[in-house]
């Protein structure tokens, strides 16, 4: 195995990491994760219309009996972007 192919497999292992340990070496990078957090929120809007909140809760909720806390970083951060979503289209003037 030669010098690059080491590396690339090196950088793969970052495929093992949880979503909450993924979130922290992004913020230790000086990354925000709140656009890929933006773009499932979205995606989920897209798909789930008026529902989408609800969807999330009960994703949120499903994630808490589990006591996962990747899913339940995931599921708030979501909840909490559509939440803000869903008032800035209410206090919206034209």
């Amino acid at each position: 195995m030669n010098r690059q192919t080491s590396d690339i497999t090196h950088n793969n292992s970052s495929s093992n990491l949880s979503f909450l340990e993924l979130v922290e070496e992004m913020k230790g990078l000086g990354m925000d994760p709140r656009p890929l957090l933006e773009i499932a929120a979205n995606d989920i809007w897209t798909r789930h219309g008026a529902q989408a909140m609800t969807y999330t809760e009960l994703m949120l909720h499903q994630m808490q009996e589990e006591n996962n806390p990747d899913g339940i970083y995931l599921w708030q951060a979501l909840f909490d972007l559509l939440k803000d979503r869903q008032l800035d289209a209410h206090f919206t003037i034209h």
